[in-house]
């Protein structure tokens, strides 16, 4: 059994291909595993900000509600001083007065919105 050139040039040609699909393969399944790592992180994180949001925006959606009452209740005053024919002269007067106040009482003191604002972060320019 004699080796020549050419049978030598291929078995190293195979060895090397053989070497790159490997290097190929493992690079891969370590992306994916890499990839499923993240993604697992990124649902535990998601989940774990679902949780600590979820009384807010119970709140918020309250709020919401109680304020959309208050707000229809001032939306029918407002159409019913708008449409009324004796005004005719921008005038403010008691209705208009009070009206406004009430929704500015609304805006104010509509339960779940009253928490301190949020300091925004100072941009560095």
């Amino acid at each position: 059994m004699t080796f020549t050139l050419r049978t030598f040039l291929i078995a190293i040609a195979l060895m090397i291909a053989a070497a790159i699909g490997y290097g190929q393969i493992r690079y891969l399944n370590g992306w994916y595993a890499h990839s499923s790592k993240v993604n697992a992180d990124y649902a535990v994180k998601k989940h774990k900000a679902e949780i600590k949001l979820a009384p807010t925006e119970a709140k918020a959606a309250t709020a919401n509600a109680k304020g959309k009452v208050i707000y229809q209740t001032i939306y029918r005053d407002v159409v019913k001083y708008v449409q009324d024919p004796n005004r005719t002269v921008c005038r403010f007067d008691d209705a208009a007065v009070s009206m406004r106040q009430r929704a500015i009482d609304a805006a104010n003191n509509i339960a779940g919105f009253d928490d301190a604002a949020v300091q925004a972060k100072p941009s560095r320019k």
